[in-house]
């Protein structure tokens, strides 16, 4: 199977429409940033979690817990409990894994023991913004594309309320971070990232066309 040019051109304006909140925390300045768009948080957050500096990379994982959140109302309260229960060890661990590899495992993250990151919804969240152009999130609005049994890797996945990093789930994630950047390779040109891609769909779910989305992702 393939993809039509009108999957084409909706998986492009989905992509085109993602308007998840644009948002982040200045916790130097106690105060919400609301910008223009993504790249902007992008780039703050990437240089908080690659920072030498281990407060500012403590901020750049509270800050995947505020974005993440954006659109629920215990937002700050899930950054003041990453805050108050990370150590300075686990942030320093975390540092090294960056160190040793651009973009850790996720099964490696876990290991860490973060608060606000036992499963892959908010540990594939730090390896997008660490790398989108190869990585996307694997939530539980994504998950929704799958269907038992098939190729895809989203079928793959096993869970049941939260998306655990076992091996298989691991396998799943890489295997859909792949297929995004295939997406973009084949039908886009491949000037989108995985994390564009994975943002198109995530649109479409997110505004009740799970149907559209989960056609397009089985043709591609």
């Amino acid at each position: 199977m393939s993809l039509t040019s009108e999957q084409v051109a909706q998986l492009r304006a989905a992509m085109a429409a993602y308007n998840f909140p644009a948002t982040y925390y200045d916790f130097a300045q106690q105060a919400e940033c609301v910008v223009q768009g993504m790249p902007e948080v992008e780039r703050y957050i990437h240089a908080l979690l690659t920072s030498p500096v281990a407060q500012e990379v403590e901020n750049g994982l509270a800050n995947i817990v505020f974005w993440g959140n954006a659109n629920a109302g215990y937002q700050m309260h899930r950054v003041m409990k990453f805050k108050q229960g990370v150590t300075a060890q686990q942030v320093q661990a975390f540092q090294a894994l960056v160190r040793q590899a651009q973009v850790p495992g996720l099964d490696a993250i876990k290991k860490l023991g973060m608060p606000q990151f036992s499963g892959i919804s908010f540990i594939s969240k730090i390896t997008a913004f660490l790398n989108p152009a190869q990585c996307g999130v694997l939530d539980l609005l994504i998950a929704r594309m799958r269907r038992e049994g098939g190729p895809k890797a989203l079928n793959t996945l096993r869970f049941h309320s939260a998306i655990t990093p076992t091996a298989v789930n691991c396998a799943a994630y890489a295997s859909w971070c792949a297929e995004c950047q295939a997406i973009s390779q084949q039908y886009l040109d491949g000037q989108p990232r995985a994390v564009d891609v994975e943002r198109g769909f995530f649109y479409l779910i997110q505004n009740g066309q799970l149907e559209v989305a989960r056609a397009i992702y089985e043709a591609a």
